[in-house]
């Protein structure tokens, strides 16, 4: 396992979100990890419950990497669906799996948007800052990023994720 993770999520499999996500994994030498090609149920409180989809098995093969790294489209002003369901599921390891709550503590999130424009949306990241400092998580940072109708690489947007990757490895290294 890498010392850094990449989660990513939408709607397209192979849309700008993963042409993102693939190009920081890759600059990162992280794992990656699609969200949308796994079963992940939403968290719920019923008898029957936790859920038996791969939830589990995703934070069993990830929870040791220091860095997670968040990609997720905006959509509709928010994260994806997948994302935000993700993110839900942390309260399965409040109530189901409690022994792995200290092996988040001091980790870094850091979160990337993917929209269609370069402006971003205000407040976007603050749910992602929020959950961080509640999981007693170090919140790296953010970018905003744009790849607009097609999902080929801009020259200005790789500069953007150049030096967001640069934030990471330095915080890697100390």
């Amino acid at each position: 396992m890498s010392s850094i993770v990449v989660f990513h999520a939408s709607s397209r499999s192979h849309g700008n979100t993963s042409t993102i996500a693939n190009y920081l994994s890759g600059q990162l030498s992280a794992t990656a990890v699609n969200l949308s090609a796994h079963e992940i149920a939403p968290f719920s409180y019923e008898d029957n419950y936790p859920a038996t989809d791969d939830f589990k098995d995703i934070i069993d093969q990830t929870i040791e990497a220091d860095h997670w790294v968040l990609v997720t489209p905006i959509y509709w002003y928010t994260m994806s669906a997948q994302m935000k369901t993700f993110l839900d599921r942390f309260s399965d390891l409040m109530r189901y799996r409690e022994e792995l709550l200290p092996a988040l503590t001091g980790k870094y999130l850091w979160t990337v948007a993917v929209g269609s424009d370069p402006e971003s949306v205000p407040h976007f990241f603050t749910p992602f800052r929020l959950s961080a400092e509640y999981l007693a998580m170090y919140y790296g940072g953010d970018l905003h990023s744009w790849l607009g109708r097609t999902p080929a690489m801009k020259p200005e947007v790789q500069i953007l994720l150049d030096r967001f990757s640069e934030r990471i490895l330095e915080r890697v290294v100390k």
